[in-house]
């Protein structure tokens, strides 16, 4: 496909968020406002298929689909908003005491992380009762917990601690917590069969970070962690997350580093896999 980047219309977007539907579409989100996008992966400019504020939604921050569910985070505003993809409908909103981040899921359940301290809140989305905590003390106040992903085999959350640079596994069994990898400064991440791919940056300031991709085999229960290596391009432009059509990387440009002077275009960019190993 030739297209290499995605435009997303809006004077301030700031997008976050991305996660890719079972139809040839993504969906995307602004930080920024709320706004929700939709865009057909062979056309370049995508459209805004839920304006921002609305059903309450002033922030989209991690999103996924689960199969024609989208579930959207709502960041600081604490709320978990779930739509019906066909119709647009809002099914529900969720709303609990903290920072929802990123999400995944599993089964019949939602896993979202909270950035504001070290739990992951799991969401029942065939009910509206009230969500689990699922603790993560080992991470420490300062974990920052933002990206998550299920294990291959669905035993595990893998979670990404962003402010202490740690990798950890939450076993959703018996709520084992183990450090699988340290100087994983992890936003968003991908599972591609056995390679884990991060979102992470490296750098005292947003303005001097490095930003690359980094890239890890995983084990089907996601107990052992293994390097494979970094790739970045020039067309980054603080990368936040990442999903894959199977053939690229659909990668969000936040555009967080540039501050105030952050302006349009706001794109999503798509580059080849890399071949970390």
């Amino acid at each position: 496909m030739s297209i290499t980047a995605y435009h997303l219309p809006g004077d301030r977007v700031r997008p976050e968020g991305i996660t890719l539907g079972p139809d040839g579409t993504f969906f995307a989100g602004s930080s920024a406002d709320g706004t929700l996008y939709r865009c057909a992966l062979d056309q370049p400019v995508a459209e805004i298929w839920s304006p921002a504020g609305t059903d309450g939604r002033t922030v989209a921050l991690g999103l996924t689909i689960a199969p024609d569910v989208l579930v959207v985070c709502g960041g600081k505003t604490g709320d978990l908003f779930l739509y019906d993809v066909a119709s647009r409908r809002l099914i529900s909103r969720r709303h609990v005491d903290g920072y929802l981040n990123d999400v995944c899921v599993v089964g019949e359940h939602a896993y979202a992380t909270d950035s504001s301290r070290p739990v992951v809140w799991r969401f029942d989305l065939g009910s509206d009762s009230a969500p689990l905590v699922l603790e993560l003390p080992a991470a420490g106040p300062d974990a920052y917990l933002n990206g998550i992903v299920a294990t291959a085999d669905s035993s595990a959350l893998v979670i990404a601690a962003q402010g202490t640079e740690i990798l950890w596994r939450l076993g959703l069994g018996d709520l084992s917590t183990t450090a699988l990898a340290t100087g994983f400064a992890g936003d968003g991440l991908l599972l591609i069969g056995d390679t884990l791919i991060g979102v992470c940056n490296e750098g005292d300031s947003m303005a001097t970070a490095e930003f690359f991709l980094a890239a890890l085999e995983l084990s089907p229960d996601g107990r052992t962690a293994s390097p494979l290596g970094r790739h970045t391009a020039p067309a980054f432009d603080t990368p936040t997350t990442l999903a894959t059509d199977g053939e690229r990387l659909l990668i969000v440009n936040s555009q967080f580093a540039k501050g105030a002077a952050a302006a349009p275009p706001y794109e999503v960019i798509a580059i080849p896999v890399p071949r970390f190993a």
